[in-house]
This record gives C-alpha cells, structure tokens and sequence, in this order.
C-alpha cells in the first residue's frame, strides 16, 4: 500500500439502530466496511470463523470475504459503520453496497472487487479488535458520519481526511500494542502519556510519573521506550520544544513569557533547552523562519 497515494472514498457512512431478529446472510462486499458496536451483541463470521460481539467492539470487512452478521441477545443494535475505498477509482461511484455471494454476482460485478491492501504487516487490520483507547476512534466515526449525512461545504475532504484518521488510530494503536505485550500495558502507557502532553506548561520528573502511575521507574523508562521509541522525559522535552517552536512561530510573545508559560525556572533555562534540542537559540529561530 501506497500511503502517499491514499485518496479515499467513503460510500456510505451511517449509524444504524437494528431490531433483535436482524441479520445479513453470506455476503462478499466489494469495498471495505467498518462497524462499530455501540449497544447490544453481534454474531459475526468472516470466512468461516465466529466473532461475538459486545458493545465497545469493532468489525473490519475486507474486500471478497464471505461474512455473515447476525443480531444476538435479544436486544436491539446500534451499529455505526461505514463503506469505503481506500483510493478514490473511475467507478467508486457507481459501485454500491453488496449483499451478494461471489457466486450471485454479474462478472461486472465481480470486476468491482477491490484489491485488499490491508490483509498484510504493517498495515493489516483484524476482522475484530477491540481497542484499548476507545474514545479517539469512536468520536472520529461518528464525526465522519455527522458529515456523510449533513454534507456542510468541503464535507468531500473532511471525509477523507476523518477516514485517513479512522485508519490511523487503528493502526497505530496495534503497532503500540505488538511493542507493549499486552492490552493492559497499552491502556497504562496512553495514560502516561496524556498526562505527559497535558503537562506540557512545566517540568515533569521520572520520580512523579513513578509514583502516580504506581510503577517502577526503571520499568516505566524500558516500557515506554519500547512502544515510543524515547524516554517519557525525552517525549515530554520533545512535546515542550514543539509547543515553542509553535508559540515562537505563530505569535509575537517576547522568549521572557514564552519560557514562563512553559514552565521554565529562567529564560537562560529555556534558551539551553531549546538548543539543546533544535541546534539553534529560540531567538535565532524566530530570525530564521522570519526571515
């Protein structure tokens, strides 16, 4: 897969309330769907394999897959879920939505088929996963769907662009959790995290991350390296540096309160810092992107 060339095309993006005796019959679609269980239970089988579903759980259907879904537990269903191609093609418009066996299909129909791009590392999403950070990619469906529906102006590259999210929550989230070990691990080092970014206004100590987080700090620092690839006061250093360049770049803030909304002791602190980590003083920065 191409990442730089990706351009997708979402068909249908909605969010459905299903009826307890629901259900698909074996069907191949001819795109990818994405579905989210909100409420209730699902049973889902891709290419002969059982998945039961719990609300807070995910479904990935790739082009040519026999599946079948079916509503279980006798309560209703609420599914947002939505139909796309990962590139934009001459006839993603006039495809629709299959509810077709391979066997049913026109050979125009099985010409529609799209290639699957996402069936291998590192870009392989699972059939069904459940992620460990929910809220991220949960709120993104559904701002997807809000404007599939709405269609505000430029909803067309609003579309694109919350579907490229979509992708990229997924699978970075299974990239962290391959390097953590285990879900458990992941959820802790997402919170360790969100507590580094929203911590970016003043120093944060390895001892204080230890202590709140109830972890060791020699196990805190092999942890997080794994996954991030830095230290958590490597990543931290680097979120604070990226907030200056920022705060340097686009507003007119003398260094002086610059280094105090950032938590630095002194300005001399601050500059250190900041050429330590970019090369160059905050001051000669502002000259050379001025400039």
């Amino acid at each position: 897969m191409q990442i730089e060339r990706l351009s997708p095309y979402i068909r249908v993006a909605i969010d459905s309330i299903l009826e307890a005796t629901w259900r698909i019959d074996e069907r191949v679609i001819w795109d990818y769907e994405l579905l989210y269980l909100m409420e209730g239970q699902l049973l889902v089988t891709v290419e002969g394999e059982s998945y039961t579903g719990s609300a807070g759980d995910y479904f990935f259907f790739k082009p040519g897959q026999r599946h079948t879904i079916e509503v279980i537990g006798g309560a209703r269903v609420r599914q947002p879920h939505v139909h796309f191609d990962l590139t934009a093609l001459p006839d993603s418009q006039e495809v629709g939505v299959s509810f077709k066996t391979l066997d049913q299909m026109s050979a125009k129909e099985r010409g529609w088929l799209r290639k699957n791009e996402l069936a291998a590392e590192p870009y392989d999403v699972p059939s069904h996963f459940r992620p460990g950070s929910p809220l991220p990619l949960e709120q993104t469906l559904l701002e997807l769907i809000r404007e599939f529906e709405t269609k505000p102006p430029f909803y067309e590259l609003r579309l694109k662009s919350l579907l490229l999210e979509l992708l990229s929550l997924i699978m970075r989230e299974r990239y962290w959790e391959s390097k953590s070990g285990s879900g458990g691990q992941l959820e802790l080092l997402a919170e360790i995290r969100s507590f580094i970014e929203r911590n970016a206004h003043r120093s944060v100590h390895l001892a204080e991350l230890a202590d709140r987080f109830h972890i060791s700090k020699f196990y805190l620092i092999h942890l997080f390296k794994d996954v991030f690839q830095r230290t958590p006061i490597q990543y931290h250093q680097q979120i604070r540096m990226e907030k200056a360049k920022a705060m340097i770049h686009y507003t007119h803030l003398p260094m002086q309160e610059i280094a105090e909304q950032l938590g630095y002791s002194t300005i001399h602190a601050f500059s250190r810092a900041f050429k330590s980590h970019e090369g160059c003083s905050p001051s000669g920065y502002r000259k050379t992107i001025s400039g």
